[in-house]
């Protein structure tokens, strides 16, 4: 990948006809064991058909086979254990990637520096109140003045922000959600780092986080539901359309401007269509 270059894919959870479709060939031992712990149908599908996605974008990317790329973990930058951040054992290029998902919508980072992904569905009112504490005092400020009726969707952009940020540093929640302040005001956000919420689905919230030098935009697509079944079209297909976010001009938030209304500024009906699809 170039340096200037942060792509973001979405994945649906196949529904109908693309769930008996959907392809797991390419899976090893331990992704079919984790998929199979889930209690829940939904829960095993969702990260099944992500990390079918996962691996055949992963391809793309290196051009080795899906079922012959082998993960390992970074060593974790506050106790240096096998535990950091997901990564592709010898990448051919320097590629690092991040993967979230939450109730049937998946999301995929790739960058030639560390990243991190966050997709949430947004919270009931009543799990806002219990998680509010957890928010930066800065944070905590801004969700306390913004309308009640939006309060579900700032605290689901805030949530990702910083969990998003949290695995680009390969640390998780262990490092405390308290500690750092990624709110409205972009310019005092952790040095080294930019963390922007980008266009998602109506009910979610998505961030990326991703380590300077960062790029100045980002590519935003969703995975065609064919792409997870067991033809060739995820191999020999062109990526398909998306909506190319600005990174500086996404972390404007002001009350009359939050970014759930105009995630792309400039160009909302490019993002619905593109991730409505």
């Amino acid at each position: 990948m170039s340096s200037d270059r942060l792509d973001l894919w979405f994945i649906r959870s196949p529904s109908g006809g693309g769930r008996r479709a959907l392809d797991l060939s390419a899976l090893d031992d331990g992704e079919r064991a984790r998929a199979d712990a889930f209690r829940r149908q939904a829960d095993r599908l969702l990260y099944a058909a992500a990390h079918a996605g996962l691996r055949r974008l992963l391809s793309r990317y290196t051009g080795h086979d899906p079922q012959s790329l082998r993960f390992i973990r970074e060593p974790c930058p506050g106790c240096a254990g096998p535990h950091g951040r997901p990564a592709v054992a010898d990448p051919p290029v320097p590629l690092h990637f991040s993967l979230s998902h939450s109730f049937g919508v998946a999301l995929v980072g790739f960058a030639p520096v560390p990243v991190g992904v966050d997709v949430q569905r947004l919270p009931r009112e009543h799990t806002v109140e219990i998680c509010t504490p957890a928010l930066h005092p800065g944070e905590r400020a801004e969700l306390a003045a913004v309308p009640p009726a939006d309060r579900r969707a700032v605290f689901g952009w805030l949530w990702t922000r910083k969990e998003a940020y949290l695995k680009g540093l390969g640390v998780g929640l262990s490092r405390g959600a308290i500690q750092d302040y990624l709110g409205f005001r972009g310019s005092e956000h952790p040095v080294d780092w930019t963390v922007r919420s980008i266009p998602c689905f109506p009910d979610y919230a998505a961030a990326v986080a991703v380590r300077h030098p960062a790029p100045t935009a980002a590519g935003v697509r969703c995975v065609p539901a064919r792409w997870l079944d067991s033809t060739d079209a995820w191999r020999v297909e062109g990526a398909p359309a998306g909506v190319r976010m600005p990174l500086a001009a996404a972390g404007r938030a002001l009350s009359s401007d939050l970014p759930w209304r105009t995630p792309c500024p400039g160009q909302p009906r490019a993002c619905t269509t593109a991730l409505t699809s």
